[in-house]
């Protein structure tokens, strides 16, 4: 799978069989966008955890303690 950093555009095995085809197909949407492609070998798009923003800011940012 070929997917889009920036927008909801993503290419799969099953959109289009041929490896080559959907690296055509990501680069050309990079060129028209300027948006980051990524690779997946998995059949769906990586989504990120539903995760509260305070938490993983008050993880991330030291103590002033």
């Amino acid at each position: 799978m070929k997917y889009c950093l920036d927008c909801n555009w993503s290419t799969t095995p099953s959109d289009e069989p041929s490896q080559r085809d959907r690296s055509r197909a990501a680069i050309e949407h990079h060129v028209a966008t300027g948006h980051t492609i990524d690779s997946s070998a998995s059949i769906a798009r990586p989504t990120t955890p539903d995760v509260d923003s305070n938490l993983l800011v008050r993880d991330l940012v030291p103590s002033s303690d």
